[in-house]
């Protein structure tokens, strides 16, 4: 089998117009993408306003796309006349002279309700359904499975407006307190989908007003499972969680949504049951000879559970899985369902990990607003969708195996360097093929 060379490799990269084709693949997944962006409901006085919100956000959105870290950075590698022709002809804006500068985005961000970034996601995703392009990946042909997990994304020494977190560090011997971080959480749910995870729904993790119990992760699923079960009434979810969700209120959360679950299972967190767990695998666990073993059924006050435990050797290294779910187990689910519970890591990896080190860094402070703070949040996650629909929807790039980096790079040099023409335009528009998502 021939293999490229690296000098082969480059020269092909050289041959692409990488964000001609990045608007092509992200027409053809969402042809309103504009007409969405021109809907948002702009919170400024309308008297002061130099640029509609389509402008502001497709600006932000390239931003993330193209990898860059700070607004200062966008502002000066934004500042080319092929931007302002690439933005004008995308967007259909006439009499474009220059693009926003980050005060200016900023300012808007601030008040921008954080629902029209919501809106514009949830199109994203009910189109991508309406494609039936990502079917393939359903759990039993059936079950969409949304990894959740929270994570930080922004960390202070003084707290930083009313709703920050807390944590306390005190010392072992005196109990006093030695030093206290604010800081601000946010919880994720991500439709898992091959080796793709897309952002379709957020909770912030924040505290109100003269709190006395601070928020935290389950009390955000709890608002965030509500949120979802409402905008996707009729979609057959499996939820996949760490151990944190293996508790019996959220247990009873997916029965009376009428959810699949699938959580990771340890011994500190619901002991009770785990130790029923291991007594009833003694008396009457289910097996097979690939390492797995189950028990069905066991009742868990109003709920019945089931459990799977695997011992596989992987790399010649022994690993051990268990995981508790709602799916009846047998010999022809074992392995699916493990395999869907391990899947659950792609939100820490291909998710968090990529935005944190390697896309976005939305660890970044990009405004000190929180406001604004939580809109820059949100569409990192709107970017991160047509970046990864980009990445692996375009076959010449997939089969080149370009980097992430790679793609970054060569995005923004495409941007800032390639104008394109009324005939690029014409092309953009005319619809194209994509198989192997």
């Amino acid at each position: 089998m021939y293999r490229i060379t690296r000098k082969e490799k480059r020269e092909k990269l050289k041959e692409i117009n990488f964000f001609e084709e990045f608007i092509k693949v992200r027409n053809h997944f969402f042809k309103a993408f504009n007409k969405r962006l021109k809907r948002v409901k702009d919170g400024r006085h309308q008297s002061y306003i130099d640029y509609t919100p389509d402008i502001l956000l497709f600006s932000l959105l390239m931003k993330n796309v193209t990898s860059i870290e700070s607004m200062n950075q966008m502002t000066t590698k934004f500042n080319t006349d092929e931007c302002i022709n690439n933005v004008s002809r995308v967007l259909g804006c006439k009499d474009l002279e220059d693009l926003p500068h980050h005060d200016t985005i900023n300012n808007f961000l601030k008040k921008l309700n954080t629902k029209e970034i919501e809106k514009i996601r949830s199109y994203m995703i009910k189109e991508l359904f309406k494609k039936r392009c990502l079917d393939r990946y359903r759990l039993s042909d059936k079950y969409w499975k949304i990894a959740v997990d929270a994570t930080g994304i922004v960390t202070f020494k003084d707290r930083h407006c009313e709703h920050c977190l807390k944590r306390e560090y005190k010392n072992k011997e005196t109990g006093e307190i030695e030093k206290t971080v604010y800081f601000h959480y946010v919880l994720e749910a991500k439709l898992v989908v091959g080796n793709m995870v897309f952002s379709i729904d957020t909770e912030f993790i924040e505290n109100e007003k003269n709190y006395e119990k601070q928020d935290c992760e389950i009390k955000a699923f709890k608002r965030l499972a509500k949120r979802l079960k409402k905008n996707y009434k009729r979609l057959p979810i499996c939820i996949l969680g760490d151990s944190l969700y293996a508790v019996d209120p959220i247990f009873t959360l997916c029965k009376d949504y009428h959810w699949k679950y699938i959580f990771t299972f340890k011994e500190g967190r619901t002991k009770a049951l785990w130790k029923e767990f291991k007594e009833l695998k003694a008396l009457e666990s289910n097996g097979d000879d690939k390492g797995y073993s189950w028990v069905n059924d066991i009742e868990y006050n109003e709920n019945k559970v089931n459990v799977l435990e695997a011992n596989l050797i992987e790399k010649e290294k022994e690993k051990k899985f268990t995981f508790i779910t709602n799916i009846s187990i047998t010999k022809g689910k074992a392995e699916k369902i493990l395999t869907a519970g391990r899947s659950r890591w792609k939100i820490e990896n291909q998710g968090f990990n990529n935005q944190k080190n390697i896309k976005n860094n939305i660890e970044h402070l990009c405004s000190k607003d929180y406001n604004a703070m939580k809109n820059h949040y949100l569409l990192a996650q709107v970017a991160d969708i047509l970046r990864q629909l980009f990445e692996c929807g375009y076959e010449l790039i997939r089969n080149l195996k370009a980097s992430i980096k790679e793609i970054s790079s060569r995005l923004l040099e495409s941007f800032s360097r390639d104008p394109l023409t009324p005939e690029d335009i014409i092309k953009i528009t005319k619809p194209i093929q994509i198989r192997n998502l």
